[in-house]
């Protein structure tokens, strides 16, 4: 009987193993957001730090939520909230449009970049009004982040917010 060497065996499973682990240390996106609790300034087109807040992360209700303030005390204010639905993550975003996306939380096979992919919304008639319909969020450090917000009109990818932001010490 010809049996395959001990060490090319172990090699294989420790490969199988490390290969397959990937989903195990992904973090629960819930976890990762709960993370930005903070205040966070924007970041200019040179990478200088702007005194311009772009969001605040607050945890609330008991650890089961994240309410992400965009733009706060301006006109555009707008609110995220984030909290978990049995067994995935969703964001309801309470646009200044007016209507609410609802979007969900999906890791990605880079662990640094999480992304909001369409669920459902509330308070629009039709598709075919434009509405922030995808978007991700990537970590570039533990005080660095970087989001885009992607916009629909009639079905159609219309265009992309990026903000970049570092949080307040």
């Amino acid at each position: 009987m010809n049996k395959p060497p001990r060490i090319a065996c172990f090699t294989a499973l420790c490969a199988a193993l490390l290969l397959g682990s990937a989903s195990w240390a992904a973090e629960d996106p819930l976890v990762r957001v709960k993370k930005l609790a903070g205040t966070w300034h924007a970041v200019g087109e040179k990478g200088e730090v702007l005194d311009q807040v772009v969001a605040t992360f607050k945890v609330t209700s008991n650890g089961h939520s994240v309410i992400e303030t965009m733009f706060p005390g301006t006109v555009n204010e707008m609110i995220n909230v984030y909290y978990r639905d049995v067994d995935h993550v969703l964001m309801t975003h309470h646009c200044a449009g007016g209507n609410q996306p609802i979007l969900k939380l999906v890791p990605t096979p880079n662990a640094d970049i999480i992304a909001l992919e369409f669920v459902d919304i509330t308070n629009m008639v039709t598709m075919d009004d434009e509405h922030m319909h995808e978007g991700k969020m990537q970590w570039l450090g533990a005080n660095r982040l970087k989001t885009e917000w992607r916009t629909f009109q009639r079905g159609r990818y219309t265009g992309s917010n990026y903000f970049e932001m570092v949080r307040q010490p």
